[in-house]
């Protein structure tokens, strides 16, 4: 997902930036291993660079959040030095567009920024781009390349590879033979396929007009994707992130199953140009993209979202099933479209996954909101069944899927007016400091303030409700 383009700003005194070059100039002797760790670490399988002392150009940078809602700075490295790893296929241009950056991780609780050296690696001129118009949260469908992650004393993370600004595959370096061998799993349309390619690590060194390569290293990546195999799987299976572990295990991230809504969009939503742009925000999340597919061929459509006039004149949505679990309809209130972005944004998401809670009982194909569905679910039904799918759903939800809301409205809130939000007076007094930690937290339990929960057993209640008076009609209501 996108976030918002670096601010020209100056630095100074007020800045933020200038607090995250103080802590680096105070803590960069302590980012290093010991000398002692590093000799133990090189006999490891991993790959670990030659260190060099890094110089940030404090005047190029650019402010993001990572979609977990983390505060990031990434800032360009002046240095001459740069490290690049060249494949047995064919060797890469010296010269071509490779982007190395620092990036800082601001943590939410303790004083401190982790830092993280970041390198793109193009696939060619065409993807070469300036480093004021690129960074980690600007990938989009016009760049195609590898992206390696290190550590500050340049320990290799991971790396992931981006084609047309998607995620397909990620890598990881160890010295030959050291890797598992390829292998996929088996019996699915869709399978998760690892594959093994040596690469030559070298180190180029720019310095009064003159460049020099010298290779450093022989390492194996192992890049793991999902691929279409064909097979028997009746729908395919995604996931991302990795399990941790390694060994003869090697890369296994979690499965889950492929999205169970399909959902149509009416007319009367459709013609809604801001709805439109706060659904297309949505779908940008990891989360919403588990749950729903956007799909226009009528007949296979289980959901149909559309705006009109709901049963009970208050409620901000409904979401029937009274003609099945594959003939759902989210109605989105017509007479309460008036409220700002990031509030409608919650509303969508809400109904969304009551369809999704009534596809996953209704068809029994798992859901990408639990792993262990039916039988957590079981226990709602249990408790709240004289309340009727309304009790159930919502205390359920309550339970298990507040912490999810709040990242996505985290996520999408910079594109929902955040920054006119954030101006408004009443908020600036509320919130002097910027917006607390748990505001998003906050707003989610908006439509689940008569669970359980939120009554009895929900100890930063009075909090919340103070942040939710806040936003309540200072939301901005425009969507970009």
């Amino acid at each position: 997902m996108k976030s918002p383009k670096s601010p020209a700003i100056e630095i100074s005194e007020n800045t933020e930036i200038v607090l995250v070059k103080d802590w680096f100039d105070k803590n960069k002797s302590k980012l290093r291993l010991p000398e002692q760790g590093v000799n133990f670490r090189t006999e490891s399988q991993e790959l670990i660079l030659p260190f060099f002392e890094k110089e940030p150009d404090w005047d190029k940078f650019h402010h993001c959040y990572f979609p977990d809602g983390r505060e990031v700075f990434e800032i360009n490295l002046e240095n001459t030095e740069l490290y690049m790893p060249t494949s047995q296929e064919g060797q890469r241009a010296v010269d071509s567009g490779i982007i190395q950056n620092i990036m800082f991780v601001k943590d939410s609780i303790e004083n401190r920024f982790d830092p993280l050296i970041v390198r793109y690696f193009p696939d060619d001129e065409m993807y070469s781009r300036d480093f004021n118009d690129f960074y980690y949260a600007s990938i989009d469908e016009k760049w195609s390349g590898w992206i390696d992650l290190f550590s500050y004393d340049e320990h290799h993370l991971i790396g992931f590879r981006i084609d047309q600004g998607v995620r397909v595959s990620t890598r990881e370096f160890s010295k030959p033979g050291a890797g598992a061998k390829t292998k996929g799993s088996e019996g699915f349309a869709y399978a998760f396929v690892c594959t093994e390619t040596t690469y030559d690590w070298y180190q180029v060194t720019s310095a009064g007009g003159q460049t020099s390569v010298t290779k450093l290293s022989s390492t194996m990546s192992r890049d793991c994707g999902w691929q279409n195999v064909g097979g028997s799987g009746s729908g395919g299976y995604y996931g991302g992130g990795t399990s941790g572990g390694g060994g003869s295990a090697g890369y296994n991230p979690p499965m889950i199953p492929s999205p169970n809504l399909r959902i149509e969009i009416h007319k009367s939503f459709k013609d809604n140009e801001n709805l439109m742009c706060i659904l297309g925000k949505l779908q940008l999340t990891t989360f919403v993209k588990s749950l729903v597919i956007i799909d226009d061929k009528y007949r296979e459509r289980n959901v149909v979202l559309q705006v009109g006039k709901t049963i009970r004149a208050s409620a901000n949505a409904e979401t029937n099933d009274q003609y099945g679990s594959n003939n759902i309809v989210i109605t989105i209130n017509a007479a309460r479209l008036n409220r700002g972005s990031l509030e409608m944004a919650r509303t969508i998401l809400h109904e969304i996954i009551h369809a999704e809670l009534y596809v996953a009982i209704g068809d029994k194909n798992g859901t990408a909101l639990d792993a262990n569905f039916e039988y957590n679910f079981n226990k709602y039904v249990e408790l709240y069944y004289k309340e009727g799918d309304a009790g159930i759903h919502h205390n359920y939800m309550a339970e298990k899927i507040v912490s999810r809301i709040t990242d996505v409205l985290r996520q999408i809130h910079p594109y929902l007016g955040k920054q006119e939000f954030l101006n408004h007076p009443d908020v600036t007094n509320a919130f002097p400091n910027g917006l607390p930690s748990d505001f998003y937290r906050g707003m989610a339990w908006e439509g689940l303030r008569w669970t359980d929960k939120w009554r009895y057993n929900l100890p930063d209640r009075l909090k919340y409700e103070e942040y939710l008076k806040v936003a309540e009609n200072k939301m901005y209501d425009g969507c970009k």
